[in-house]
């Protein structure tokens, strides 16, 4: 809390920046309706508002110092723990694992609306993210449409990708079969994707999601801690949405730098 709170501007109100700090990661972890939140801390709504819009964006700022690319000297460990998490010394030079998530949130932009309709039916918004091995955050794009295709925000959305600095030319990142196999801009590996496989394929496929399950880990880790946005439907405006999205990552980042973990055993108790 103190990294939070440290970095919040001075305030000339009746609240301190610790309870500013409370509340929003309160907010965040219990996925409560803004009135409900001002209730529970027996503030008014349009305070509760104010408050987690001040946390929110101050958290959005410290988005440069905690998700950011392994330096040069770490990519080789990077590459070795990807390595030992998939048993095979191939993926030695792996530096990131990619996926896409979708996060549900209520729509109210009715010339776009049938954009943020996703394959399930439900509106949403298309978070994807670049972890290294450890399920840490190295890059990130929120705030695509629910309906674009996790390769189209590749494409479209990632910075890394259009400028094609990561990863470097010896290395490569991988991703599920939502993906296509990349050199260009950047390397990127898929698994075979055909039904009869050989038996080299297979041999492929196996360490490859073996070592790509820590980006599902990582949006686990998510979804265990900020319930706000897995478990109902984000009740604020798109713009807001996408600072939610984007700090909960923050946040878990910085937790996992803090070495705070959750106890997948005690959650399936």
């Amino acid at each position: 809390m103190y990294f939070l709170t440290e970095h919040l501007p001075p305030r000339n109100q009746r609240y301190s920046e610790q309870f500013a700090v409370i509340v929003t990661l309160y907010w965040l972890a219990a996925g409560m309706s803004v009135r409900v939140l001002g209730n529970t801390f027996d503030i008014f709504r349009s305070t509760a508002f104010d408050v987690t819009a001040l946390v929110l964006d101050n958290i959005c700022m410290l988005m440069g110092h905690v998700i950011k690319l392994p330096d040069e000297a770490e990519l080789p460990h990077v590459g070795n723990k990807f390595a030992e998490m998939a048993d095979s010394p191939v993926f030695s030079q792996c530096c990131g694992a990619i996926d896409g998530c979708q996060v549900y949130f209520i729509c109210d932009d009715a010339e776009r609306h049938d954009e943020y309709i996703n394959l399930k039916l439900y509106y949403s918004i298309n978070l994807s993210g670049l972890v290294d091995h450890s399920g840490k955050f190295i890059d990130l794009c929120t705030g695509f449409p629910g309906s674009c295709h996790d390769m189209r925000v590749l494409r479209h959305g990632s910075g890394l990708f259009r400028a094609g600095v990561y990863p470097p030319r010896e290395y490569f990142s991988f991703g599920d079969g939502g993906y296509a196999c990349l050199k260009n801009s950047t390397t990127l590996i898929v698994p075979y994707r055909n039904v009869h496989l050989t038996p080299d394929q297979q041999s492929f496929n196996y360490p490859l999601s073996k070592a790509r399950s820590v980006v599902g880990r990582s949006f686990g880790l998510l979804q265990a801690r900020f319930r706000v946005m897995y478990h109902r439907a984000l009740e604020v405006k798109f713009p807001k949405a996408v600072k939610v999205i984007t700090a909960a990552r923050v946040q878990h980042n910085i937790r996992i730098d803090a070495g705070d973990f959750v106890d997948y055993t005690v959650l399936q108790r």
